[in-house]
């Protein structure tokens, strides 16, 4: 893999090293890390929500202060598809995990 990304930490994030390619990245949000892929790199990447910053964004958006630019949106089968595909379209394309409605 080119990327894994790790939110569990421990045993799984020493696994999921093994499954990156040489020049490939395991970005975890778990815990800083001492695992390192054979010929790739980890990120220990820290996300702290603060909701007050979260509900800024959102009056942002709502005002027209903020638009992101938001490119394709592909279906999680089609992840891979979504970072390979050359597009002519402005934004970042976009993995839905799941449906809107149904939550599934």
């Amino acid at each position: 893999m080119d990327l894994v990304l790790d939110v569990i930490g421990g045993e799984v994030l020493e696994r999921s090293a093994r499954l990156v390619r040489p020049g490939g990245t395991l970005v975890t949000i778990a815990a800083p890390t001492t695992v390192r892929p054979e010929g790739g790199r980890t990120v220990f990447f820290i996300v702290e929500p603060d909701r007050h910053r979260l509900a800024d964004l959102a009056r942002r958006v709502q005002d027209g202060r903020l638009r992101p630019l938001v490119g394709p949106v592909y279906p999680l089968a089609d992840a891979a598809t979504a970072f390979t595909a050359r597009r002519a379209t402005p934004g970042k394309p976009l993995i839905q995990v799941a449906d809107a409605l149904t939550g599934g």
